[in-house]
């Protein structure tokens, strides 16, 4: 499964600027509630608990409208997140909840996605109590999509943001027709994890500067014919990967800037022997590092 591409969700951003359209859509007998603190979602049975506004006010009194966030509607049912103020809270309601990351391969396509969106914005949320501007208290208003200085000299409104991320797959062919691919890993992952290049860009930097540079920075490598394949939300915590491809123009590695630990080419031989023999594990399947990795090995 390659997560986050569910299209079905219409966000119906035109009524987030309504307080009386988002109570009225929290009252609507079609309107489903997961609670969540930071990335950890209520859960039942590997699945998001999805309660009733009725069973919500059971759990959690009173309710505050700056709490909700609209995440859409699918099907003539609308979801919300709400915002509980801490981990306890959580198990109040769901003894057993987890975060996104661990749930993932559990959850379903529409599930997944709703998760994504909802706990991308709790984590803004959370990030973004004071204004920027003058250090005064923020408070969320616009179905949980606006936080708004709560001092009224400066009133400024801040919009969540979304840290573009590259991700790219580097091969070349060898003197003897063989094409590689290049993975590399970091010293903080599972032993013998393995993925390919990634880095965020930089203000003042396109999508292929970015590339080229990640590539230079972390590898020591010059590239070229970087081709955009896909790309993929990714809320740990507000990134969305931008997956490229691209060819090395040079081979020797020279690990510059020391945030991997090791890396090498591999031949497709190669990786299918080694993660066959549990000397080499790939990215999770959900993710699109393992989507650009497959794509190439296929």
């Amino acid at each position: 499964m390659f997560a986050f591409q569910f299209d079905k969700l219409n966000r119906q951003g035109e009524l987030r600027h309504s307080d009386d359209q988002l109570l009225k859509l929290i009252d609507e007998p079609s309107a489903k509630f997961v609670p969540l603190y930071k990335q950890y979602l209520a859960t039942k049975q590997s699945a998001l608990l999805w309660l009733s506004k009725q069973q919500l006010e059971q759990q959690v009194s009173p309710l505050s409208k700056i709490h909700f966030i609209y995440l859409g509607v699918i099907e003539a049912n609308h979801y919300f997140a709400y915002r509980l103020p801490s981990s306890e809270a959580l198990k109040t309601i769901a003894p057993i909840s987890e975060g996104l990351r661990n749930l993932l391969p559990f959850l379903s396509e529409q599930d997944a996605y709703l998760a994504n969106v909802a706990t991308a914005l709790n984590q803004w949320h959370a990030s973004h109590q004071h204004c920027g501007f003058c250090g005064t208290e923020t408070y969320a208003k616009d179905s949980g999509f606006v936080r708004q200085c709560s001092n009224q000299d400066c009133a400024k409104e801040h919009f969540p943001r979304t840290d573009p991320a590259i991700i790219v797959a580097i091969t070349h062919t060898d003197n003897n027709g063989i094409e590689k691919i290049l993975l590399g890993r970091q010293s903080s992952w599972p032993e013998k994890r393995y993925s390919v290049i990634a880095g965020f860009v930089e203000p003042g930097e396109s999508l292929e500067q970015a590339v080229q540079r990640e590539a230079f920075e972390e590898v020591g490598l010059e590239i070229t014919d970087i081709k955009y394949q896909n790309s993929q939300p990714w809320p740990f915590p507000q990134s969305v990967m931008l997956g490229f491809n691209a060819i090395a123009l040079t081979t020797d590695i020279h690990l510059k800037d020391q945030e991997l630990e090791t890396a090498n080419w591999f031949s497709r031989e190669q990786i299918k022997t080694m993660v066959k023999e549990e000397q080499l594990f790939l990215p999770f399947p959900y993710s699109i590092s393992r989507l650009l990795i497959d794509n190439w090995l296929t």
